[in-house]
């Protein structure tokens, strides 16, 4: 009778050890058919055992490590070992304990010849893709990482596989284009998390941040709720504290702008101004709100006070000209863009000298740059800055009365308040290209 491993319950039903040999054989380039002629075994039985469809016979494993020069160690110490290792390193990222999470990766990484000889070999790799996503960025390295977990998932239990989706969706929802994507992965996760506490909590929580981000606003507040509710039973309040700033910003979107300075006023009042690294991020945020609420001089404040604290945002660079036009104060304006747009970031000045252009009616280099920016805002999924580029265009088109562009502009504005709104249906943009 085959022999079989006597293995915790965590471990049943994965494919640990055919999985692992089914790896070498396919990065070595050889075919089903020439293994099992080389070792004089039948090819089903071969592809059963790869499988997970059939347990390893005395012998069997000891048979394929010398036919591959491998000394695969099939004992479950390992595998033991880095999954005590994973729920501690997750539970570090859930609580922004980033020198813990780092220390204890690269503590395992540092133990690669033992783990990727063992039946830890899968799990040392989603550990590996794990240090890779959060601390070395190398996108090659990353696709080859997750190319091997995606094509061993039978070698996964489904905590580790919800584990993978959350880190995936991590390193997708970097870049605001493939934030999609990155949503994709957290509800992978969700839908196999809902009872592990710090998993879901982390993927709800990254959750808001993608809807706030893809003009679904209402979606994120009520994820802002769901979160909150998570953490609260975890007792991680320093989480707590960006739910509730990410709210701000929710109700911010929603028009709410009233609620969303009250709220952020109340987290400025209620941490410490002497030591806090976040006073900067609430001083934006209310430069923001007040831009949006038509309250210049109070956005002008708020903006010079968040960058008096080094705010890193770039965008600030067109809160303050901003609001010098809107009060017409076009000399201030165009002094402060021409003493800042050489240290602007390049994605922002196309606005800047749209602004500029607009004060000195050179109507043909306002069109032109407007338009750029609003096209990169499209393609970038950049949603909350849409919707007071699309105003300063509608209102351009109804002072030089071209009633054609002010439909088309309309019709954008319509698009986008239905969620509908992207770079290839714009009607604006479309008709700038034609």
């Amino acid at each position: 009778m085959p022999y079989k491993h006597k293995i915790p319950i965590y471990t049943e039903n994965l494919n640990l050890t055919g999985a692992y040999f089914r790896h070498q054989r396919i990065i070595d380039g050889l075919s089903l058919t020439y293994v099992a002629d080389s070792i004089r075994m039948n090819k089903g039985f071969l592809s059963d055992l790869e499988n997970g469809k059939r347990n390893f016979p005395d012998g069997t494993i000891n048979q394929l490590n010398d036919f591959y020069n491998l000394k695969f160690d099939d004992s479950l110490k390992f595998y033991i070992e880095l999954e005590n290792n994973i729920d501690e390193i997750f539970h570090a990222l859930c609580n922004s304990n980033t020198f813990k999470e780092k220390q204890l990766l690269e503590l395992i990484l540092s133990k690669r010849d033992i783990y990727e000889n063992s039946s830890g070999f899968f799990l040392f790799n989603l550990l590996n893709l794990f240090y890779l996503i959060r601390f070395n960025c190398n996108e090659t390295f990353i696709n080859d990482a997750k190319k091997l977990i995606e094509s061993n998932l039978d070698a996964i239990n489904s905590k580790d596989l919800s584990i993978f989706y959350c880190i995936l969706g991590i390193y997708y929802k970097r870049n605001p284009s493939t934030n999609f994507v990155a949503e994709k992965y957290f509800k992978k996760c969700l839908s196999l998390s809902s009872n592990i506490p710090d998993i879901a909590a982390l993927c709800t929580f990254e959750l808001i941040s993608i809807y706030a981000e893809t003009n679904r606003s209402a979606l994120a507040y009520t994820y802002c709720e769901k979160s909150r509710s998570i953490f609260n039973r975890l007792q991680n309040y320093t989480t707590m504290f960006f739910i509730d700033f990410f709210q701000c910003n929710c109700l911010t979107n929603l028009g709410l702008y009233e609620n969303s300075i009250q709220k952020l006023t109340e987290l400025l009042n209620n941490i410490d101004q002497s030591s806090n690294k976040y006073i900067s991020t609430i001083y934006h945020s209310l430069a923001w709100c007040y831009l949006l609420n038509c309250q210049y001089s109070e956005c002008i404040k708020y903006t010079n006070l968040a960058i008096e604290n080094k705010d890193p945002s770039c965008a600030l660079c067109y809160f303050i000209p901003y609001s010098y036009y809107k009060q017409n104060e076009y000399l201030k304006c165009l002094d402060y863009i021409e003493s800042h747009l050489e240290y602007a970031d390049n994605f922002y000045k196309p606005f800047l000298q749209a602004i500029s252009a607009r004060i000195q009616k050179q109507n043909v280099d306002f069109e032109k740059n407007i338009i750029l920016y609003y096209q990169s805002l499209l393609q970038n999924n950049v949603y909350e800055d849409i919707p007071l580029i699309q105003n300063f265009i509608l209102d351009y088109y109804t002072e030089t009365n071209n009633k054609d562009m002010m439909i088309k502009i309309l019709i954008d504005i319509k698009s986008f308040n239905d969620k509908d709104l992207t770079l290839k249906s714009s009607t604006l943009f479309t008709t700038s290209q034609s």
